[in-house]
């Protein structure tokens, strides 16, 4: 497909449906303005033998503590999407309300809007400017699109790199070595080096999430659950500083599921602390989806 033009027409359609359905799968203090520092974050690695405490508990305090915190977002990123091997680049503008709203508006590299979406706690929008057709659904939409089970917390989490739990009855209850990287997982320790190097058809949905051992950010989350053959995995990059933490400038997300997904978004701009609105409104003359 020409990344230039936007035909929502053929493949494209259902190519921009699983995008969006995608983007879903894919924060307490203050509420001030502030700036971005742009620059990156240098390695400030102290080294398992620096923390005394590294039982799963501290590990994920730790974690939690140095979350990104921002009850207001505006951000421009370019995408780079891929459905089994159908793939795209576009530019999207995303704003969030923290624990309320995420407001994304898709356009080709072009400029000419294609789609918005609005996403609350309970719902999901999405408009096809150039199709003049809309959908709105719940969180079983997107569970029925991609065999995957998402809500709004975990997909706010996802997008700012923070800590969910993919199952409320997760617990993490070991942390295991590696390199420059602590691995925190959802298995007990006796299991988890073996969960780490096979696939076992028999064990529960595994998280496991790589944490750098100097700034505690996530620098990969992995979901799988071998039963059903289904994996999800977030690798973030490119971390800068900024007055709410640290925030991943690159997220790659990659699927594979019934259907096999990638995902890359790159940011070029981001802005904290200042109330967004976030237009949705769905012309009479669209045509509603089923």
């Amino acid at each position: 497909m020409n990344s230039n033009a936007w035909k929502l027409s053929g493949r494209a359609r259902p190519l921009l449906q699983i995008i969006a359905g995608a983007f879903l799968c894919m924060t307490v203090f203050n509420s001030c303005k502030t700036s971005i520092k742009t620059v990156k974050i240098k390695e400030n690695r102290r080294g398992p033998d620096e923390i005394r405490d590294t039982s799963a508990q501290n590990i994920y305090r730790l974690l939690r503590q140095q979350e990104f915190k921002s009850d207001w977002i505006y951000a421009k990123a370019n995408v780079h999407a891929d459905v089994n091997g159908n793939s795209n680049s576009f530019n999207i503008t995303l704003k969030i309300k923290r624990d309320s709203v995420i407001w994304i508006y898709i356009s080709p590299l072009l400029g000419i809007e294609a789609a918005r979406v609005l996403i609350t706690q309970d719902s999901l929008k999405l408009i096809h400017r150039i199709d003049k057709k809309y959908q709105v659904a719940d969180y079983k939409y997107i569970h029925d699109l991609l065999r995957i089970t998402v809500d709004f917390d975990i997909l706010q989490a996802m997008l700012m790199g923070n800590f969910f739990a993919y199952r409320n009855e997760n617990k993490f209850a070991s942390v295991y070595l590696e390199d420059k990287y602590f691995i925190l997982s959802t298995l007990s320790k006796h299991k988890l080096k073996r969960s780490l190097e096979e696939k076992d058809p028999n064990k529960p949905v595994v998280q496991d999430m790589w944490i750098h051992d100097g700034n505690f950010r996530i620098i990969r989350n992995k979901i799988e659950d071998n039963k059903i053959n289904k994996t999800i995995e977030v690798v973030y990059s490119d971390y800068r500083q900024t007055d709410f933490g640290m925030f991943p400038y690159r997220c790659v997300t990659e699927i594979k599921a019934d259907k096999n997904i990638h995902i890359q978004i790159d940011y070029s701009k981001l802005t904290l602390g200042e109330p967004q609105d976030f237009p949705f409104s769905i012309p009479d003359s669209y045509e509603k989806m089923r």
